[in-house]
């Protein structure tokens, strides 16, 4: 019967699967449980003190392996309609009256190990909930610490506090202004979670790397999306950027994703973005320009010393180039007449010894001009 409803459970409510738990010892957890509501049954009676041990003892492993509250409630249930269906077919038919005598009785005595299971699970919670949180915080701080690590024991850490280690996962880092206030983050990082935590069977560990937030959680179709919706969220303080790293195939492997968050936040900081996500594979080249200062001070240097003095020329190409090469767009986002931007290019062409406008579509003066608008020059 206990494998039987290992069978019914596993994988099927929240938190019964191989990151939390091994399945011969759920087996040998529940088969306790289930002898001590049959004799129970079996002598007309509710389960005595001495019956319910092995009940508090299973609500504390639980509370330990994070499975959630509400998937050992529905276990406890599951295991009383497998007992029922059991007692019925152990026998010959019974009366209507004797089969509703028998299933309140066995209802009754399961309410009895449910109250002992969930009281035992929250005291345990309690008790551990600054001690798991504590582990959490130490794996992010290692993930993102930049030392090497041992993945395979990342993982065994992790799920000592209910993480599914195996699945891919990835960072976010979330971040405001070099002043910001750390209440103002707190925030932010509870309207992340709060639009997060129903979407996740798993742990998110939470942690910081200098004044920023880093969250490391499994990866979800739709993560962006739902981390926008959060940055929108009245809690969440002008300023704030997330950065999104990219996701790798198991958690002892997302120290590179955290590294990748950390750089996406400073690069959408640095852009003067606000309450927007920024994925890393969005940012690549800003983040080359932001780890290689002196190179990107002397390619700005170099590719905008010609239009040095003449801040209307750089206005005009900057918007020429962001509108892909349009006359009549560029005139319409300065209020200037197109006959203005076309003298102000061939200016500009002139000055950087090209044949026309449409070779302003250059590496060198795409990234001078990105690295002017992070403050690099």
């Amino acid at each position: 019967m206990a494998q039987s409803l290992v069978g019914d459970v596993w994988e099927r409510l929240p938190g019964y699967d191989d990151a939390r738990m091994d399945l011969d010892d759920l087996v040998g957890v529940v088969t306790p449980n289930l002898r001590a509501l049959l004799v129970a049954v079996a002598e007309n009676r509710g389960p005595r003190p001495d019956e319910v041990t092995p009940a508090a003892e299973l609500g504390e492993r639980r509370a330990v392996q994070g499975v959630p509250i509400e998937g050992v409630v529905a276990s406890w249930h599951s295991a009383e309609r497998r007992l029922l269906d059991q007692l019925v077919a152990a026998g010959p038919p019974m009366p209507p009256d004797e089969y509703t005598r028998l299933a309140r009785l066995l209802a009754a005595a399961v309410d009895v190990m449910i109250g002992v299971s969930t009281e035992a699970y929250r005291r345990t919670r309690s008790e551990a909930a600054a001690h798991l949180d504590q582990i959490a915080t130490d794996l992010v701080s290692r993930l993102a610490g930049g030392e090497p690590l041992d993945p395979a024991h990342v993982e065994e850490r992790a799920r000592l506090i209910g993480v599914a280690a195996q699945v891919p996962h990835r960072a976010v880092a979330v971040g405001g202004g070099p002043d910001d206030d750390p209440l103002r983050l707190a925030r932010a990082q509870r309207e992340i979670l709060d639009v997060l935590r129903p979407r996740l069977r798993s742990r998110i560990l939470v942690g910081s790397k200098d004044a920023t937030i880093l969250l490391v959680l499994p990866d979800l179709p739709g993560l962006g999306d739902m981390l926008s919706r959060a940055a929108g969220r009245p809690g969440v303080a002008a300023g704030t950027v997330i950065g999104l790293g990219e996701p790798r195939d198991r958690l002892g492997e997302t120290a590179a994703s955290c590294r990748e968050a950390v750089a996406a936040l400073e690069a959408g900081r640095r852009a003067g973005l606000d309450r927007v996500v920024v994925p890393f594979d969005q940012v690549i080249a800003d983040i080359m320009l932001i780890d290689n200062p002196l190179d990107a001070r002397r390619l700005a240097a170099r590719a905008l010393a010609p239009l040095a003095g003449h801040g209307q020329l750089i206005d005009t190409v900057r918007a020429y180039l962001s509108t892909g090469l349009s006359v009549r767009r560029t005139a319409e986002r300065l209020a200037v007449h197109e006959n203005t931007v076309s003298y102000r290019l061939r200016r500009v062409a002139a000055l950087l010894e090209v044949d026309g406008p449409e070779q302003l579509i250059r590496a060198d003066l795409l990234l001078a001009l990105r690295a002017v608008d992070l403050g690099l020059y």
